[in-house]
């Protein structure tokens, strides 16, 4: 079988809703990409039977009042227009973490909300800073996965101290070993440092990245690395560091048909492992 044509969950996307698209009709950036529309036209070209939608931690990018509250709104209307979505609760720094998770309890509320996301880059706050474990108590007590941002900048590609480097990741799920976690991107270039944690692993961004640094065999050998049983598949499309948006769906098959993974292997990286992790009945039937 095809990955082009095996059953997927896309662990990782990002739609902006309209009212932000409306807002900047000039916009030229990869976030112009990023419409229910466009996306929708992808998973039925590519067998995507349901998709994540991740927030930024930055409600400017997902809302016109700025706010936590109308993210989570925004998130929910989207999924509300298509049911094949399904989406991530928001944080917002501004807030303290009790309020940040008094408004994480009151989105998931909402079923389409599936898990709970952090991205150190844009928040400005380390993984691993104190503020982080009052959200990563709230994702324990709730059993939900926290899925966080791993994907150094290319200025602290090794730089083991950059905010959402694996290192400092590591620190966070010690002080919370019952911790469902989610590491996107697969830590990026620091990928050795997040071999031994307990956790699961997207392959979303990272995998072209890596076919033009090491080649396909090596990049073969270090997603074996992680286990099949724990990678999900996922795409950050609209966003890429190596590609245009209209090309990463196409890549991501292009590049999994040349591995060695077998048949069961597609499904477990495809959809088993996100259906187990999300809480979502199987894509299959």
């Amino acid at each position: 079988m095809k990955w082009k044509e095996i059953p997927k969950i896309d662990a990782h996307v990002h739609i902006i809703p309209e009212e932000v698209h409306r807002a900047n009709p000039d916009s030229d950036d990869e976030f112009a990409y990023a419409t229910l529309s466009g996306y929708r036209r992808l998973m039925d070209q590519y067998n995507i039977r349901k998709a994540i939608i991740m927030p930024f931690n930055d409600p400017w990018l997902m809302s016109m009042a700025f706010t936590v509250d109308a993210v989570h709104q925004n998130l929910a209307e989207i999924c509300r227009e298509e049911e094949r979505l399904l989406c991530f609760a928001d944080a917002d720094v501004r807030n303290t973490p009790e309020i940040s998770c008094e408004k994480i309890r009151d989105a998931l509320k909402q079923p389409c909300f599936r898990g709970i996301k952090l991205h150190p880059n844009n928040s400005g706050v380390p993984v691993d800073d104190a503020y982080n474990d009052g959200i990563a108590n709230c994702a324990v007590a709730l059993k939900l996965p926290l899925a966080v941002h791993s994907y150094p900048s290319s200025a602290g590609e090794k730089d083991r101290q950059e905010c959402c480097a694996p290192a400092r990741i590591k620190r966070l799920k010690q002080r919370h070993p019952g911790l469902k976690l989610l590491l996107c991107h697969l830590g990026g270039f620091q990928w050795e440092d997040a071999l031994d944690l307990e956790a699961y692993f997207d392959i979303s961004a990272i995998l072209p990245d890596y076919v033009n640094r090491y080649g396909i065999q090596k990049t073969n050998e270090i997603l074996r690395a992680f286990g099949t049983e724990r990678l999900l598949w996922g795409t950050d499309w609209p966003c890429s560091r190596s590609l245009e948006p209209a090309a990463i769906l196409e890549s991501y098959v292009k590049i999994l048909d040349q591995m060695d993974f077998t048949e069961e292997e597609m499904h477990q990286i495809a959809h088993g492992n996100a259906e187990t992790l999300f809480g979502i009945p199987t894509v299959c039937g």
